[in-house]
């Protein structure tokens, strides 16, 4: 697309179905398709935004691609993957030369109707950090579409090879969320030439994809690179989300690979873990074999996360405890923020404690907070079990019959207790940034990871059921139930239309400020087959949570509240 005169003239050339659009590495060739329902878009698929992170550059952050291999460039189908254990066939796929995104732009009729710019919708996929990918297999964006947004959906770096640190050598960690950063980069760039608003872009994700997006929010490209965040089941002060000794899972990774111990010689243990010796494959097969005991004990099969960055890092993302960001006065600059959860998170995690009911039975203090007590072996946390165990299971053995009890215990543990405690600080240290909360109840014909963990029998919305409300699978052209369609195209429509003007629906209102001396009020929408609003969702369960912090750890419980 070329600048005329302060106008925009599309220079796409349509010759059968190859679309051609020139970007500042080259030109993209795209393919003109159809949706079933007749909406014509255009796609981009495998769209390289950085050089490949291999050799020398494995463990680096990302550099810019300052040009494509061929002046233009086939983008009709979708390249690698980042490299991983995919978690349902337990298949290696992907590469590390994985820095790809892809790019789907509507021709709707009020879009060849109109000059305007679209909004952007970029999409960060979760997988704790460790697989999942963007590409269509489930994430197509046809309804998104529908509502007249841009959708860019992109890889990035997962695992040791996205998060593994070693400072001393320069290797500062969070890859992975840089590249995430200079894909939007890429975006600011070159959307315009896809009719897309460089000026609006939102910023969505799920699970880690939505915990790196609440990183973004805070990191000093918001507000330049991206406008609007969405965070679904996912916030960065979760307790999954950082890294945890960091320094001594580089160095026993490095010795499962076969370098032994390097002592404090880190220009050779870098030397040895970029080399041909090493290889995705070792990396991956002795990931899990690195992960600390206590993280066994939970259960938190992630090893390799984001990091807070050492002071002398040149390019750093995060430098800072993510607590003390959010607490910082009006950060956001007004940025507008839309984050909620799903009503039963936690069948994700009951689906190995099914397994395994009598551990948990004998170790319920594996689910006591890190933060709530620091010494997990201690009389502490097995009088917080106790209470715990009064309050999910009124005192009672965890058995077949009371596992949704043990699924809400899951969901507030690793999602909407800290979920909720971000709206919180949202909510009285950034004012003039509105924020939209929801729950997600609609339980339909398109829960497709509830039926994939087998938890069909027992109530609520699965973690990453959201995601099959919001995108399709490629080549899905199968009809939907009347009431998934409505769900979908509803949800749909409030993503777009915040994604557009920074307001998801006329009836959905924002947090308000908590008023001195009085409980803190979550408003949120809980999405059914009806909207409506609510106040507290989880309500019992969040003060349990809240007298639990007070009882514990007084002093940080008061420390945090003397900041809101």
């Amino acid at each position: 697309m070329l600048r005329s005169g302060g106008r925009f003239i599309f220079t796409r050339l349509c010759s059968s179905m190859k679309v051609k659009v020139p970007v500042k590495q080259g030109v993209v060739v795209g393919q003109k398709k159809k949706l079933a329902n007749g909406l014509e878009f255009n796609s981009f698929l495998g769209v390289p935004y950085a050089e490949p992170p291999v050799g020398e550059l494995r463990f680096r952050s990302p550099r810019p691609l300052q040009r494509f291999v061929e002046q233009e460039l086939d983008c009709s189908k979708e390249r690698n993957v980042s490299h991983q254990r995919d978690p349902f066939t337990l298949e290696v796929a992907g590469s590390e030369n994985c820095l790809f995104l892809n790019v789907y732009a509507p021709n709707g009729a009020r879009t060849r109707n109109s000059l305007s710019p679209l909004p952007v919708m970029v999409w960060i996929h979760g997988g704790g950090f460790f697989f999942g990918n963007g590409n269509s297999d489930f994430h197509f964006p046809a309804k998104l579409m529908e509502q007249d947004v841009i959708v860019v959906t992109l890889n990035y770096r997962l695992g040791a090879l996205g998060f593994l640190s070693l400072p001393e050598e320069g290797i500062h960690g969070n890859m992975g969320l840089k590249d995430q950063r200079l894909a939007l980069q890429w975006v600011q760039e070159n959307i315009a030439s896809f009719n897309g608003d460089p000026n609006n872009v939102t910023l969505f994700g799920e699970s880690a994809g939505a915990a790196s997006v609440h990183l973004h929010t805070y990191a000093r490209h918001a507000n330049r690179l991206f406008h609007k965040a969405i965070m679904q089941s996912g916030t960065g002060n979760m307790e999954w989300v950082f890294q945890n000794e960091a320094a001594v899972k580089t160095r026993h990774l490095a010795k499962l690979l076969g370098g032994g111990d390097f002592g404090s010689d880190t220009k050779a243990l870098l030397a040895f873990l970029q080399s041909e010796k090493v290889t995705p494959t070792g990396i991956l097969a002795n990931t899990m074999k690195v992960l600390t005991s206590d993280e066994r004990r939970r259960h938190l099969p992630f090893a390799f996360k984001p990091v807070v960055e050492d002071s002398s890092s040149p390019d750093s993302f995060i430098d800072q405890n993510v607590l003390e960001l959010m607490c910082k006065k009006d950060s956001l600059a007004g940025m507008p923020v839309m984050m909620g959860y799903n009503s039963a998170e936690g069948l994700a995690m009951v689906v190995k404690a099914k397994q395994k009911l009598e551990a948990y039975e004998d170790d319920l203090a594996r689910m006591v907070p890190r933060n709530l007590v620091l010494d997990p072996q201690s009389p502490v946390a097995q009088e917080a079990a106790s209470d715990i165990r009064a309050f999910y299971f009124n005192g009672q053995p965890l058995t077949r019959e009371n596992l949704d009890n043990l699924v809400d215990l899951f969901t507030d543990y690793h999602f909407s207790m800290d979920l909720q405690h971000a709206a919180e600080i949202h909510a009285s240290c950034q004012t003039q940034s509105p924020l939209y909360f929801y729950r997600l109840d609609y339980v339909g014909g398109r829960n497709m990871y509830k039926k994939i963990f087998q938890n069909e029998d027992l109530r609520g919305v699965a973690h990453a059921d959201d995601i099959c409300y919001i995108f399709q699978m490629a080549g899905d052209d199968a009809e939907m139930r009347e009431d998934d369609l409505l769900v979908t195209e509803r949800i749909c429509k409030m993503w777009a239309s915040f994604a557009r003007d920074g307001k998801p629906s006329e009836s959905w209102t924002p947090i308000q400020k908590p008023q001195a001396d009085k409980p803190f009020q979550l408003d949120c929408l809980l999405i059914d087959r009806e909207l409506k609003m609510c106040a507290n969702p989880d309500g019992e369960r969040m003060d349990f949570w809240r007298s639990m912090y007070r009882r514990y750890r007084s002093k940080f419980y008061e420390a945090l509240r003397a900041k809101l």
